[in-house]
């Protein structure tokens, strides 16, 4: 009997086992994958021969429906065609796919605009700049889908049917009750002779048109670059509807249409549309047109292989952009969502800004499904740094508008609760409700005196305030809650339980001053132990004769002022003495919490406010 063992993998076969060796131990050979020749490596061949760049320049849509807004999915759709335009020098089309009317959102097309132009993505030809090519708001060619409608009528490819909403859904729930696949329509009215079908369409019988999908001429057969050659499951088609009773076409017509009229080259979409695409290719064969070539990107998936939803994390492309995201690094992020650069190459790096992505964009995308990753921070913060070497003006003109949309929103919830509960608790914890633990805005915020209104925030303070901490931004929420103490004042039970807290691992607290001259020369400083309290004031002292004018509070005189006094404190933690300073000028700062340098803090927050809280804290332990 010949023996048989398998090699696993994708090109698992049965392979002849090695004879016995001399020694009567069976020798066995190491197959490796590169070693077979056979149907699937040319098929993988010829698909990565595909999903090399066009020699010609393509050209590529985004066609969104206005029945909601821009999301990370979406967003990666644009992206993708828009680089492949690009690349190759050809052109990016916007098209607005509005036939549902029933579930247009009212903002939702200015909103696209708002955001794809936020985003960098400028498109060629669209609704709103017009071309060669247009309309490009299915909404406003009408006219066309009809007259191709009628000419599928007349070539015995479509046809009317009447069947009310009603019998369909009877239809479909007899198959239900049956145990039986809700398969598609039946083809009640595919037997209408045609001059019927035309009278009762002239008398205004309500109907619809449908496509035939029966006989030969239907091949909906198609490659993929993706996912290679497709082709639907028996049955899995029907006689589907390319003309709605409402007299709108459908998706699967008006995008056919559309794609051929505008001369599309290229489809880049979600893998959501794979099973749609045999419709498509059929129309395509009706009209004797040639397809584009198609590409279906995996779905995006959470962490838990949940497909992405506004309940899974896919929040519309706004969100990101009032957390204080730089469209830089979305994209960056997006572009990653089932593509790369490649990998093991010297130089090749997965930050990218636009252009980069289009010189290094190609068409070999990752089939299945794509879990989102943790990589925006990271890309983002990236992104950040260049701005900050190349360009920190424009990078502060894009984040201050959400820093202020997030302080307003802290500020709210603070206000809640100070409403409920005018006097903050003594027992404050921190790093469990940020809002709890503020007291007012400081007065340099200068919020708008309408209180109908939302609060117009001083935008060059919240700007002095980034330049302060800008290495550590990450996003609006997390740097407004690291900096809350330059936005906000600090309550005044939380200076006086940071302060204990730090107190009870000190024995006490002293003031180190120089001897005075004396006959005795050993003695080089002396000791003055002192409270907190006595300590600030120290503070206060030292700098409540520099001037308040910007010419005049300045770090230099500023530090010129303190560091002797700063240079003086110390405590004593056990037997050991330690420099206590600095600690004493972030108490009265910030509580002891953590924030930027203290005294460029000390500048931006200003004379009166830096004065008034050295007060603040010293009446706190009072």
């Amino acid at each position: 009997m010949r023996f048989l063992q398998n090699a696993g993998g994708p090109l698992r076969r049965a392979l002849p086992r090695a004879h016995l060796s001399a020694a009567g131990t069976t020798s066995t050979k190491v197959f490796k994958r590169f070693a077979f020749a056979g149907r699937p490596e040319k098929v993988e061949q010829k698909l990565n021969q595909a999903r090399a760049l066009p020699t010609t320049p393509a050209r590529t849509r985004f066609a969104p429906s206005p029945t909601g807004y821009l999301h990370l999915g979406s967003l990666r759709t644009a992206l993708f065609n828009y680089l492949l335009a690009k690349a190759t020098g050809g052109q990016f089309l916007l098209r607005l796919e509005d036939t549902d009317q029933t579930r247009i959102v009212s903002d939702a097309e200015q909103r696209l605009y708002e955001d794809m132009k936020w985003a960098g993505l400028q498109w060629d030809e669209g609704p709103d700049i017009g071309g060669e090519f247009g309309p490009y708001k299915q909404s406003d060619r009408l006219p066309i889908y009809r007259q191709h409608v009628k000419e599928l009528l007349e070539q015995d490819k479509a046809y009317r049917c009447f069947c009310s909403p009603e019998r369909l859904d009877e239809i479909k729930k007899l198959a239900m009750a049956n145990g039986e696949d809700m398969t598609g329509y039946d083809g009640h009215c595919s037997h209408i002779p045609v001059p019927e079908s035309e009278r009762r369409a002239a008398s205004g019988e309500a109907h619809c048109v449908r496509f035939k999908t029966h006989g030969s001429n239907f091949k909906p057969l198609f490659s993929d670059l993706v996912y290679g050659a497709y082709k639907p499951p028996p049955g899995s088609v029907d006689d589907f509807i390319i003309m709605k009773r409402d007299g709108f076409p459908t998706y699967h017509f008006a995008n056919v249409v559309d794609d051929h009229l505008m001369e599309i080259t290229h489809v880049i979409r979600g893998a959501e549309w794979l099973v749609s695409t045999p419709r498509h290719i059929g129309l395509y064969n009706a009209f004797g047109w040639k397809s584009p070539t198609f590409a279906h990107v995996g779905l995006l998936t959470d962490q838990n292989k949940q497909k992405l939803s506004k309940r899974h994390g896919d929040i519309d492309i706004v969100s990101y952009r009032n957390k204080g995201y730089l469209p830089e690094g979305l994209l960056n992020y997006v572009v990653l969502l089932g593509w790369s650069p490649g990998k093991g190459t010297k130089g090749t790096s997965e930050v990218m800004d636009l252009q980069q992505m289009i010189e290094k964009f190609h068409l070999r995308f990752t089939r299945g499904d794509i879990r989102v990753s943790n990589k925006l921070d990271f890309l983002n913060n990236k992104h950040k740094s260049k701005f900050l070497a190349q360009s920190p003006e424009d990078l502060q003109a894009q984040v201050v508008p959400p820093l202020s949309l997030a302080i307003r929103n802290l500020e709210k919830e603070r206000a809640h609760l100070s409403a409920g509960s005018p006097q903050l608790s003594e027992d404050i914890d921190n790093n469990d409700n940020t809002a709890a633990t503020l007291g007012p805005l400081v007065p340099a915020m200068a919020p708008a005196a309408d209180a109908n209104a939302d609060p117009n925030y001083n935008a060059i303070y919240i700007g002095q305030v980034f330049a302060l901490d800008q290495k550590t931004y990450v996003n609006a929420a997390s740097y407004v809650r690291r900096n809350r103490y330059l936005f906000w004042t600090v309550p005044t039970a939380l200076y006086r339980q940071t302060l204990l807290d730090a107190l009870r691992e000190l024995r006490h607290l002293f003031v180190r001053t120089p001897a005075a001259a004396a006959a005795d020369q050993s003695v080089e400083h002396t000791d003055t132990e002192m409270d907190a309290a006595s300590i600030a004031q120290l503070f206060a002292d030292a700098l409540r004769d520099i001037p308040a004018d910007e010419a005049s509070w300045t770090k230099e005189r500023l530090e010129e002022a303190l560091n002797p006094l700063i240079k003086s404190i110390f405590a004593v933690r056990q037997e050991a003495q330690e420099p206590w300073g600095f600690h004493m000028l972030r108490w009265f700062l910030c509580a002891l919490q953590p924030g930027p340098a203290l005294v460029p803090s000390m500048v931006v927050l200003g004379k009166e406010e830096t004065m008034g809280r050295i007060q603040r804290a010293i009446d706190s332990i009072a």
